[in-house]
């Protein structure tokens, strides 16, 4: 062929081999910003039903990591399906700013340096760390190819956006959906605040786990005549809460016992007394008497410091799966207890400080120790020993709560902290309640996906006790609230609370810190309580950040008046994270969506898994497996973190590593050959005027275009669906099998070796410049670069439109006549089995090439039937030298196969065998197209 290479039709085009992600890619970045193809996508799609997609806030501390990757390549692909969809779908990045991990972070830094700032130096610094890594987090997803409106992001420390967090508190206040309260609450010792529930992770630790006595001091009913001399046994995990009992919990209905060991007696639940005689080594307990739970209400017992320890009913908090029977119960340190205790009358004890260290009221020789420190308990458990108090002692490793930011045991302290009320009613008694009318939306006007993450929500919201809102820290909203210096009591008035938003609007939440609590109160303002008229104090709380993240749905439509617009024509609305936002953004957007407009504030609540590392661990930098992805897209472009995120079901847990990515890259390559060659062999194709007409393809054309059609169609149902990875596995089997491993195999002769404009040539090439342009739309969403690369290689694609990304999903249906997808499959099983058969001969170099093969396929009649139709194409279609066709009964398969060499010359320019090969080397065929006869060839 070398002697006619001149005259062949070989692929030409300027579009790379070699991808060189790593400088394209910002080159391509720099391009779509000249010429903000973004907002042009947007202008474009005006008017259109809105399929819009809320940002859920990362935290703006520290560098995107790779599951933040990931999330924001998700949400990217299900924004640009939805522009190819032809919805509008404005997409608004955005950036939680407040909150504790940035104030603990700026607060060493004045450490460090020995300085001690004020409440309003800590603020600038704080929003100046944060304001620094918003600039280096929008950098590094813009570098992933994330379309959004960048320079215009929502940001929660932004004055307009904590306004509106106000108003949205306030408005809560005016239904009657707050109110301040002693409770007991999680409180991390380590950073001195409140904490939520979505602020909370649960890690194994060991605890002591002792069995407690408590003599009975008074019986008032005479329960126990006789038996003065009984002790009620406590278990219990936290020793150091023991100091603030005040009660003992037991089940009116269950039966208890008083039982003689030695010379003590003990009164245990009767389904724990064995478990309890295991524990304290009792061989032979001698039951003296039996009663029930409801006989004992009212007794009191000794508690270990010496407090009164009354006997109350613990329903539902008491076992009898595990313990005695009998609850310690410390009001201060539970919120079981503490709702048991405020029924009972227990009062509340809470001996420990904001730093969790025990105070004074503990007694001498207590006071600042630390709860959380396992020597106090040991100390304790070493007190109660040498007090005679201690029945038993082991230890054992469970579940205990930590805080989320400093990753520190936390507890539960009784405080005084704004509440949402999560069971109060807006329209009074005997009507829905806000956890009840939640849990409708949860049931019936939201899609969850995957299905089951609808229980996980369900059983949040189900058992989320009041949302704890306030915070004892400096770096947030402040709450409006002023308290009366006379007796004491805090005012939420609608007036100030308006006037502290219209301030915070115009100067930011700064304004509540440094302006005197006067500028914010009406004239004549009195307290509700007292009706004092002064002085008054400011809170100096602020609100918990869940609580900022909850109200971005209404903040950023009051930040963004387009998105606003945009927000009441959306047909849907799509949350996207991972599933910790169960118990956390999912949750406080709900809560406050459905308080104060009756609704959830999505349609479409989507949660993804967790980022792992390639053995499906988690990632920290203390274990050394952390994949930066940075460092990935230096290595090898932010199109393989983008393919590596989308090739995944996101709906499980994904992992990362570097056998991984590389897999993902070798794919890579495999598309962008195909593409490439694709342009190769559409270099002289102008579709208007070279296309040629559906019923003008060849059979074997037609096939393949009705297969191009219907997985297309069916890739575009996986990217509506959000269903990316399987979009994908369809479109890279496409490209790489059907397309490159079969179709293209087979057309190469035609493409290569036919005149121009030889409609053979043309019909293959009509098929190529579907698969060209449809796969390049296809691909758009998740290989943003390469198929906009692909688009600027083709004068008709920009003539199309001047990107990609602003074209629409191609209607495919019915674009290449009446052909079906099944004729394609018949085609590449027959192809399978005379491949399989000539694979002996060429291993056996009998043959050099399936070219030198003439194949005899047998089949049952129905099949041949079918076969016959493209009988002139099969030898041009199997690489072969000639096909006959003839009814069979296969033995073992659909197919029999008999393979001979060809006696047929080889042509030296096309390298096919054929009869009609001249003295001169070349069949009649490529005569024809270079237009000699065979005496001058």
């Amino acid at each position: 062929m070398a002697g006619y290479r001149d005259t062949l039709n070989l692929p030409r085009t300027e579009f790379p081999m070699k991808a060189d992600l790593t400088r394209r890619e910002p080159e391509r970045l720099a391009w779509w910003k000249a010429r903000d193809l973004e907002a042009r996508l947007r202008a474009a799609r005006r008017g259109e039903p809105v399929w819009l997609l809320h940002d859920g806030p990362p935290y703006s501390n520290g560098h995107v990591h790779m599951g933040t990757a990931a999330n924001n390549v998700w949400k990217d692909a299900c924004v640009r399906q939805a522009s190819l969809m032809g919805f509008d779908s404005p997409f608004v990045p955005g950036w939680d700013n407040h909150g504790m991990p940035i104030e603990v972070q700026v607060m060493k830094e004045f450490r460090d340096k020995g300085l001690t700032p004020d409440p309003l130096e800590l603020r600038r610094r704080c929003r100046s760390y944060a304001s620094t890594f918003v600039d280096l987090q929008r950098a590094e997803l813009v570098r992933l190819g994330i379309w959004g409106t960048w320079d215009d992001p929502y940001l929660t420390m932004a004055p307009g956006f904590e306004a509106a967090i106000l108003e949205a508190f306030a408005a809560l206040a005016g239904r009657g959906f707050i109110q301040r309260g002693l409770r007991s609450i999680h409180w991390c010792p380590t950073d001195r605040t409140a904490l939520a529930e979505a602020e909370i992770e649960y890690q194994d630790d060991p605890s002591p786990s002792i069995h407690v006595r408590f003599p009975l001091r008074r019986d008032p009913s005479g329960v126990l005549a006789g038996l003065a001399d009984v002790a009620a046994v406590a278990w219990t995990t936290t020793p150091w809460t023991l100091p603030a009992n005040l009660g003992l919990m037991v089940d009116p209905q269950a039966s208890y016992v008083v039982v003689r060991t030695g010379q003590a007696r003990h009164l245990v639940a009767a389904a724990r007394l064995q478990a309890v005689a295991e524990a304290a080594g009792w061989t032979s307990p001698v039951t003296e008497k039996t009663v029930t739970g409801q006989q004992l209400l009212g007794l009191v017992f000794e508690g270990p410091w010496g407090a009164d320890s009354l006997v109350v009913d613990g329903t539902p908090y008491v076992s009898l799966e595990d313990g005695t029977g009998l609850v310690h119960t410390a009001p201060g340190h539970g919120k079981e207890d503490f709702a048991v205790g405020a029924r009972a009358g227990l009062g509340v004890a809470c001996p420990v400080d904001e730093a969790g260290r025990f105070t004074h009221d503990v007694g001498e020789g207590w006071a600042g120790r630390s709860v959380i420190d396992p020597a106090t308990n040991d100390a304790i458990v070493e007190h109660l020993r040498a007090t005679g108090r201690l029945l038993a002692a082991s230890s054992f490793t469970h579940s205990y709560p930590h805080c989320w930011r400093c990753r520190r045991p936390v507890i539960f302290r009784a405080t005084r902290q704004w509440f949402m009320m999560i069971d109060h009613s807006v329209a009074g008694p005997g009507t829905p309640t806000q956890r009840e009318r939640a849990i409708e939306q949860i049931e019936h006007a939201v899609r969850w996906d995957p299905a089951s993450s609808r229980n996980r929500i369900r059983e949040s919201v189900r058992t989320r006790p009041d949302w704890c809102l306030s915070r004892q820290r400096s770096w947030g909203v402040g709450i409006p609230a002023v308290y009366c210096e006379t007796c004491g009591e805090p005012a939420l008035d609608q007036r100030v609370m308006r006037t502290v938003a219209e301030r915070v609007r115009a100067e930011s939440s700064d304004a509540w810190l440094t302006r005197p609590v006067e500028e914010f109160l009406p004239d004549g303002f009195a307290c509700p309580a007292c009706g004092a008229t002064g002085p008054f104090r400011k809170e100096t709380d602020i609100l918990d950040v869940w609580f900022d993240s909850g109200c971005t749905h209404r903040a950023v439509r009051a930040t963004h008046p387009a998105l606003d617009e945009a927000w009441k024509r959306a047909v849907r609305i799509v949350y996207i994270e991972g599933p910790d936002q169960h118990r956390g953004w999912f949750n406080s957007s709900l809560m406050i969506g459905v308080a104060l407009d009756g609704k959830a504030p999505y349609t479409d609540v989507c949660t993804h898994g967790w980022v792992l590392d390639a053995e499906g661990r988690a990632m920290h930098k203390s274990l050394g497996n952390t994949v930066d992805p940075q460092d990935v897209v230096k290595q090898y472009g932010a199109e393989i973190v983008r393919l590596w995120a989308l090739t995944t079901d996101w709906r499980a847990d994904v992992r990362v590593g570097d056998e991984i990515l590389q897999r993902v890259a070798d794919g890579y390559r495999k598309l962008r050959n195909t593409f490439r060659f694709l342009l190769g062999n559409l270099g002289d194709f102008d579709p208007r005027a070279d296309a040629v007409a559906p019923e003008a393809l060849t059979r074997v054309d037609a096939a393949f275009a009705a297969v191009l059609d219907a997985r297309l169609g069916r890739i575009r149902r996986e990217w509506e669906a959000l269903q990316f990875h399987r979009a994908l596995d369809v479109l890279l089997d496409l490209c790489t099998v059907d397309l490159s491993a079969v179709f293209l195999d087979g057309a190469k002769d035609r493409l290569y070796t036919l005149a121009p404009g030889d409609p053979a040539r043309r019909s293959a090439q009509t098929v190529l410049w579907s698969a060209l342009h449809d796969l390049a739309i296809a691909a758009s969403p998740a290989v943003v670069f390469t198929a906009e690369e692909v688009w600027q290689h083709h004068p008709a694609l920009l003539a199309e439109c001047e990107s990609v990304h602003l074209a629409r999903w191609p209607e495919a249906a019915g674009r290449h006549g009446e052909a079906h997808e099944d004729d394609w499959a018949l085609l590449v099983a027959a192809r399978d089995a005379v491949n399989a058969a000539i694979e002996p001969l060429r291993a056996a170099r009998q043959l050099a090439t399936t070219a030198e093969a003439e194949v005899a396929l047998g089949a049952r009649a129905p099949v041949i039937e079918r076969l016959r139709a493209f009988a002139d194409e099969l030898p041009g279609f199997f690489i072969v030298a000639a096909v006959t066709l003839a009814e069979a009964v296969p033995e073992g398969g659909d197919f029999d196969v008999q393979v001979r060499r060809t006696a047929s010359a080889r042509c030296e320019r096309c390298w096919t065998h054929r009869l009609d090969v001249n003295d001169a080397g070349l069949c009649g065929r490529c005569v024809a197209v270079l237009g000699v006869t065979d005496k001058t060839a």
